[in-house]
């Protein structure tokens, strides 16, 4: 989703500032030497006094060039990141449980400009000042103060560039959320979410470097016409515990606030490691996020008789859930969803993203 540029730390740019300065500085020496030498009226001065105006031209157009690099760098660094009003919600959600939150991005973004600030205040002051100097020692002392000031912005302000870079860096492994119809697969782990996505998708399956899970995050699609029409997320993260961790946040995101239905994976053989009443705890919690819950009954081909009487027991609990345990059935019945969310689009509530 995002392919934000790596964010250095605030002393790489200023010393990057002044070292091309440095070479800047010869070249316009040599410009404003010419210049003088075939300017008629130098002929009429003091040489005392064209050297000094020599040295004046020579500063302001130092203090111009830091000047102008250090909004042109830093405000390239502001427009690499987005304008987050036009940022669908998923991805605020997803940001704002991480180390970054968007209040302390736009807090960075706005101390970075700050900085471009209060340097147009440096530099117009200090223009000032070189331009009514009486010698070259008031000059140099303007120089030196106008230059441990600008690069004082950077040293104090550097915790910006590191809450931007840190930023950066999870923003980049958020995945890609396509606008289409959503099924999220949830359940525990290991009750068999990877074998039954690859089974409705085929080998239609792609991770996603997302921070869920060391594994990723499982994105499978199905197909209509040589287009995808479904979305299927893996998500991984939830435990059902009362308390949720980051990880355990941004599974509840994706079911929350992104996914059109759930399919919740059961395994009935609890091979997965987790017992039976987790298991409907956990399928209570999902049902709690207000959308379609439909339950696929997982490893039905190496069900025994033990298996079979619990299947029996929980059977009147579960008589309120649309269920499956055959694959194909499921993926028609996803498409029969997506069909009929197709019919009731109402163009006139979409968020057009630019």
């Amino acid at each position: 989703m995002f392919k934000i540029g790596k964010v250095e730390e605030g002393q790489f740019y200023i010393d990057k500032i002044m070292e091309d300065m440095d070479s800047f500085a010869q070249k316009k020496k040599e410009e404003i030497e010419t210049r003088w030498k075939n300017n008629a009226s130098t002929k009429r001065k003091e040489n005392d006094e064209i050297k000094l105006n020599k040295r004046k031209d020579l500063e302001l157009e130092k203090i111009r060039f830091i000047n102008d690099k250090v909004n042109d760098n830093l405000r390239k660094l502001h427009k690499r990141f987005p304008n987050f009003i036009k940022v669908e919600q998923i991805y605020i959600d997803l940001i704002n449980t991480s180390q970054t939150p968007i209040k302390d991005i736009k807090g960075a973004l706005s101390t970075i400009m700050w900085i471009t600030q209060r340097c147009d205040e440096l530099t117009q002051q200090t223009e000032t000042k070189i331009k009514h100097a009486k010698t070259h020692e008031t000059i140099g002392f303007l120089m030196k103060k106008y230059l441990g000031r600008v690069n004082s912005l950077f040293k104090k302000q550097k915790e910006a560039f590191a809450t931007l870079e840190e930023a950066r860096r999870y923003m980049n492994k958020l995945p890609t959320f396509k606008n289409i119809y959503t099924v999220s697969i949830a359940g525990f782990p290991n009750v068999g979410k990877s074998t039954l996505m690859k089974n409705i998708t085929g080998s239609d399956v792609e991770i996603q470097n997302y921070p869920f899970t060391t594994k990723g995050l499982m994105f499978g699609y199905i197909t209509h016409n040589e287009e995808k029409a479904v979305q299927l997320i893996d998500t991984p993260g939830l435990l059902g515990r009362n308390t949720n961790n980051d990880i355990e946040q941004r599974a509840e995101i994706i079911l929350r606030g992104y996914c059109n239905a759930i399919v919740f994976v059961l395994d009935i053989t609890q091979s997965c490691g987790y017992n039976l009443d987790e298991q409907m705890k956990l399928l209570k919690k999902v049902k709690s996020q207000e959308k379609p819950v439909i339950v696929y009954l997982s490893k039905t081909d190496i069900y025994n008789e033990e298996d079979e009487e619990e299947f029996e027991t929980l059977a009147p609990k579960l008589k309120k859930y649309k269920q499956f345990s055959s694959p194909e059935e499921l993926k028609e019945y996803i498409m029969s969803l997506q069909l009929d969310s197709q019919k009731q689009f109402d163009p006139t509530k979409v968020k057009v993203i630019k």
